[in-house]
């Protein structure tokens, strides 16, 4: 018996299309192979240096440093002495002296002491009871803890007599 292809449908050509597009993507899959491996060598490459630098590092790390020289005492003072200046609580300090001060009483001073944690206020108003009430409200209130008289004078600006008083408050770190 003899068989035979038995079709009773006419054979097709292959598109013209196929065979330029199976070649483009063969084309595009080897680039694409070809940019990975590239890439993957320029890893191992980066990789590789940063090693050695780290290795590099390591024996430079192992010299021994030299210590720092010494500082003179007064420099040392004068660094301390600064770096308790720039602590001074600035926005406590102001807020206590506002939040104390009625509209009767100005202020014309506020000269801040940090290394005793110490301010002067030196304030005018028209009576010195007002300046008295003043500095009582101040030590009461946060961050001063204390607050007490240190000059009283009379001064005349424009013919008109005002009574002017300093204080000095202490205050006290709150965390």
């Amino acid at each position: 018996m003899n068989f035979q292809d038995i079709d009773f449908a006419a054979k097709r050509p292959l598109p013209g299309w196929l065979l330029p597009s199976l070649a483009l993507v063969l084309v595009t899959l080897s680039w694409g192979l070809y940019r990975y491996v590239a890439l993957e060598q320029a890893s191992a490459a980066l990789k590789s240096q940063a090693v050695s630098q780290r290795q590099v590092l390591l024996r430079q790390s192992e010299v021994p440093v030299s210590a720092a020289p010494e500082l003179p005492k007064e420099r040392v003072k004068a660094i301390n002495e600064a770096i308790v200046s720039l602590n001074t609580p600035w926005p406590a300090l102001l807020g206590g002296i506002e939040s104390a001060r009625l509209g009767d009483v100005a202020l014309t001073r506020v000269e801040p002491r940090p290394k005793d944690q110490s301010v002067l206020v030196t304030a005018q108003a028209d009576d010195m009871g007002a300046l008295l009430d003043f500095m009582q409200r101040m030590s009461s209130t946060p961050p001063f803890v204390r607050a007490r008289p240190v000059r009283q004078e009379l001064v005349v600006e424009g013919g008109m007599p005002r009574k002017q008083a300093t204080f000095e408050a202490d205050w006290e770190d709150r965390p």
